[in-house]
């Protein structure tokens, strides 16, 4: 969608031009500011008029010294021009003029060419000297609200976006198939019999832990060393090559690792080690991934990563703290007789002693 602002500017090659107007002399003017003037052809007096937000559809022709400036006939293919409605950007914008009309209207206007070519990114071309005037011929199609602009950009959006997922997803279902493929060659070649869950991960248990099996939020502490379909080691929390020997520590089913992870983990026992066949669809697709000094070739994309892994341990998350109970603060009313009667006179026992006389006689 294009500014009004910016329709100063020359036409590419194309359709004809529109024949010359009639000469300005032949339209009764009304100024706006001393750079820009307008004249109804046809004035139906109807509402709406456009205002700032609103996208207007307009046929539109300029002419300056006999010569075509502008055409929506020539920039749009024979269709009326779609324009954004702006705040005039300058003295002389036609959108001045443009807001007074209404769908159906057609008018004139004849705008400073200096001050017109000044407020747009064209340049003013060479038939054209600064004292020149530049007129219009519009006629206002029709005018689609800001609350109707925004909402058909929104669902173009969200159509856009669907179709993404949808292609996304279609190529990803093209790579697994092909990573699927790959793989039971691989186990063929290796004699190697996995297990295949419905995504598509493979995996073997090769020591079964004793412990329970991790839940979704719980922490989990993990060795393992990862290597390419070809025995290229990528990472290791094991090999010093690395530079970092600590367990590895993620909260399971958040994302915090690759789908091939976060399923396979949940898998396994405490204590259990096992070997994953990861498709590249559910590591990091056609993401490459950088290397480092113990492996300069990193993860190339639409890679199927090997993971032996250990898990050390898993622990739930610590429970939310109870709330606290809530407050009774409802007065218990009492009649005024029953108030009266529930007021306890003050303990003697709480007065405070008094002193005892002194006197200078005993008792």
């Amino acid at each position: 969608m294009v500014s009004i602002a910016a329709i100063a500017q020359n036409n590419q090659p194309g359709p004809p031009p529109p024949p010359a107007p009639p000469p300005v002399s032949n339209f009764t003017y009304k100024t706006i500011n001393p750079q820009l003037k307008y004249a109804f052809i046809i004035n139906k007096t109807s509402t709406p008029n456009p205002q700032e937000g609103d996208q207007v559809s307009l046929s539109m022709q300029s002419f300056c010294n006999n010569r075509i400036v502008y055409s929506t006939a020539i920039a749009f293919k024979g269709k009326p021009g779609v324009y954004g409605v702006t705040k005039p950007s300058f003295k002389g914008d036609l959108i001045e003029a443009i807001s007074l009309m209404t769908p159906g209207d057609s008018i004139t206007c004849v705008v400073d060419a200096v001050a017109l070519f000044k407020g747009s990114k064209a340049k003013m071309p060479d038939f054209i000297k600064p004292g020149d005037k530049v007129q219009y011929f519009i006629k206002l199609v029709s005018i689609k609200s800001k609350e109707q602009v925004q909402k058909e950009q929104q669902a173009a959006f969200m159509k856009q976006m669907q179709e993404q997922q949808a292609k996304q997803k279609a190529a990803e279902a093209k790579q697994l198939a092909k990573d699927d493929k790959t793989l039971k060659a691989y186990f063929t070649k290796n004699h190697l019999t996995p297990t295949k869950t419905a995504s598509g991960l493979y995996y073997t248990i090769t020591a079964e832990g004793t412990g329970e099996k991790p839940m979704t939020g719980d922490s989990v502490s993990m060795n393992y060393t990862g290597t390419l379909l070809d025995g290229t080691k990528f990472d290791s929390n094991t090999d010093t090559a690395f530079k970092h020997t600590q367990p590895y520590q993620f909260p399971l089913g958040r994302s915090a690792v690759i789908k091939g992870w976060d399923e396979g983990v949940a898998l396994l026992k405490t204590g259990s080690k096992a070997v994953f066949y990861i498709p590249s669809t559910m590591a990091y697709g056609a993401q490459a991934r950088p290397g480092s000094g113990a492996n300069p070739k990193g993860i190339p994309a639409n890679s199927i990563l090997l993971f032996d892994v250990e898990l050390l341990s898993s622990k739930h998350p610590a429970p939310p703290p109870p709330k606290p109970a809530p407050v009774n603060d409802t007065l218990k009313m009492l009649k005024p007789v029953e108030a009266i009667k529930n007021i306890e006179p003050e303990s003697t026992n709480n007065a405070i002693p008094l002193p005892k006389e002194t006197s200078n006689t005993k008792p």
